[in-house]
């Protein structure tokens, strides 16, 4: 596991948080290790994780609606997604292979050497907080413009 992965890890360990478990890609050249778990918003349980690798970003990334891009609501979609990108600059929505609404949010950290890391897992924590309040304030809107498209 990377040194990232290492610190995050640790924090959770030592604040008994048990909401994810931890996957390593194998093959993967910047040895990157995935955090899965849940965020609940609207009563919805909303895939997500945290990938913590060799480089110098930490990406929390969301799934908000399985099939949300069909042939049906392609441009609409599409729009609708550049001008959520386009107010919301931390945030970052775009559609994976399989049609999937998905929002990240990447920072990079500075640092290699473990030391570097010792408050990691805080700041982890203020992201997925950010995104939490973020999808609290938007998710019930953002769902009601998919299914008009």
């Amino acid at each position: 596991m990377n040194l990232k992965a290492d610190a995050f890890g640790s924090f959770l360990n030592k604040n008994d948080i048990k909401d994810f478990q931890v996957k390593e890609l194998s093959d993967d050249e910047q040895n990157t290790a995935v955090f899965c778990t849940n965020i609940v918003v609207e009563n919805q349980r909303l895939p997500s994780w945290v990938l913590l690798n060799e480089s110098p970003f930490i990406t929390i990334r969301v799934m908000i609606l399985q099939n949300a891009l069909t042939m049906d609501n392609e441009l609409k979609s599409m729009y609708f997604v550049n001008g959520q990108n386009r107010d919301f600059r931390p945030f970052k929505m775009y559609f994976d292979g399989d049609g999937a609404l998905i929002m990240e949010l990447c920072w990079a950290v500075n640092g290699q050497p473990q030391e570097d890391f010792s408050t990691l897992g805080n700041e982890i924590y203020r992201g997925l907080d950010m995104v939490i309040m973020f999808l609290n304030q938007h998710y019930k809107n953002w769902m009601k413009e998919m299914q008009m498209q």
